[in-house]
């Protein structure tokens, strides 16, 4: 006859199902398409939720929803200012597990593989660096970086040297930038418009630029020191 199941052993199978629970719980909050969205903006610097609707395209209230669930999750923090509501990352973790998404996305994914093929994989424009390889140039000083993102994600942490040259600013400012040598254009990441939009810009003005397949969050993830 099968032995009868110990009170004790009870008790741990039951929390190790309240365990898969909560783990589950987090799978729930990365299983929207705009909360996807607003974790890879948060991944770059707070924002309130006035601001994630608005960069997201969606209503102050549908915003508010999904970072509920954010929050329930664990993965977003959030505290008053003023009128405002501003949210952030709970921990540097989330922005990795994001980016391991992000990863295994396009390992696993054919659909993903091929809209990245089509519209972010131009070998003429991207550059071949990884972050280490990126810092090691830094280093040398053979290599110059641009940071195409708003001004205030550039002030919550930046790679170290990088000038700060926000999208909309390219045409007014981009004489700044001649000079001698290789740029390294970046902006929200591997899948981000205005880095693609911003480097080919760069590219018909004359200046020898190339688009990194990363951003902040990969070479924070890299270990590498971020500049404030």
């Amino acid at each position: 006859m099968p032995r009868s199941v110990t009170a004790r052993e009870a008790t741990i199978h039951d929390a190790k199902g309240d365990i898969f629970r909560a783990m589950a719980a987090i799978g729930q909050a990365f299983s929207s398409p705009p909360r996807l969205q607003m974790l890879g903006l948060l991944a770059h610097s707070p924002r309130t939720v006035e601001q994630l609707a608005e960069m997201t395209a969606q209503s102050n209230a549908s915003a508010s929803s999904h970072l509920k669930v954010l929050r329930a999750a664990g993965l977003v923090e959030t505290e008053k200012v003023g009128r405002h509501r501003r949210c952030r990352l709970a921990s540097p973790s989330v922005g990795a597990l994001f980016l391991a998404l992000q990863s295994l996305g396009r390992e696993l994914l054919p659909e993903v593989r091929e809209l990245v093929e089509r519209f972010f994989d131009d070998p003429e424009s991207l550059s071949p660096l990884t972050a280490p390889e990126l810092a090691a140039e830094l280093e040398a000083g053979r290599i110059r970086v641009v940071d195409l993102r708003p001004p205030e994600e550039f002030a919550a942490g930046h790679i170290p040297g990088a000038v700060s040259l926000p999208f909309p600013e390219i045409a007014a400012r981009s004489a700044e930038l001649a000079a001698d040598g290789e740029i390294a254009a970046y902006c929200r990441g591997p899948y981000c418009l205005m880095a693609v939009n911003g480097t080919s810009q760069l590219r018909r003005l004359g200046l020898p630029v190339r688009r990194l397949t990363f951003s902040l969050p990969e070479w924070r993830a890299a270990g590498l020191p971020v500049e404030l």
